[in-house]
């Protein structure tokens, strides 16, 4: 195998050697064609929990090297996992204390609020996600309930571990209008 290469000096592009070994080539254009040899750089090191690996190829006519090497690229952050967060939630302590507090009130309103949750993630599940509906059901179904903080707490753990806490958030944000008084925002940017 060669480890010589033609560079295509009008279409700035790579073309095989048209020898079987690394002798120069009998009358070769040399305003056409350039001799470069081909250089392979070993992987780098890196971690494929947190990199990948990327080709690269560098044409450097001053050396005549045509080089393939490699750059290491930050994997980009994993996406939102609303059936991890589903598993999670329906054997967690928290729905069952929610299914606990639906299951021993009188007013039809937790019951309500739970249907329209998992309506909403339902909707996630099958590729159909509508952050503001999904928001909205999150909000109301716990202003419906009495969840002490533990089980707060664990919804939240399982938002983070779902990568769902940049998304959504247990509580509605307030802000400060410009009369000075408290206002909860409702929309959610998508």
């Amino acid at each position: 195998m060669t480890a010589k290469a033609l560079w295509n000096l009008d279409e700035s592009k790579l073309v095989g050697y048209p020898r079987n070994d690394d002798e120069p080539v009998a009358g070769l254009d040399t305003n056409r064609y350039a001799t470069v040899s081909l250089v392979r750089e070993p992987e780098p090191t890196y971690n494929p929990i947190e990199e990948y690996l990327v080709l690269t190829t560098a044409i450097d006519l001053d050396a005549l090297t045509y080089t393939y090497g490699w750059s290491v690229e930050t994997l980009p952050p994993p996406g939102p996992d609303y059936q991890g967060f589903y598993s999670a939630l329906l054997i967690s302590a928290c729905y069952q204390a929610v299914l606990a507090e639906v299951l021993s009130t009188t007013s039809p309103a937790p019951a309500g609020a739970l249907a329209v949750f998992v309506s909403a993630m339902q909707d996630c599940l099958s590729g159909r996600a509508n952050p503001a509906a999904m928001q909205g059901a999150i909000w109301l179904l716990l202003g419906q309930l009495n969840l002490d903080m533990v089980h707060v707490v664990e919804l939240q753990a399982m938002l983070v571990d779902a990568h769902l806490d940049q998304l959504y958030s247990l509580t509605p944000q307030a802000t400060i209008t410009e009369t000075g008084t408290a206002e909860t925002i409702i929309s959610v940017e998508s």
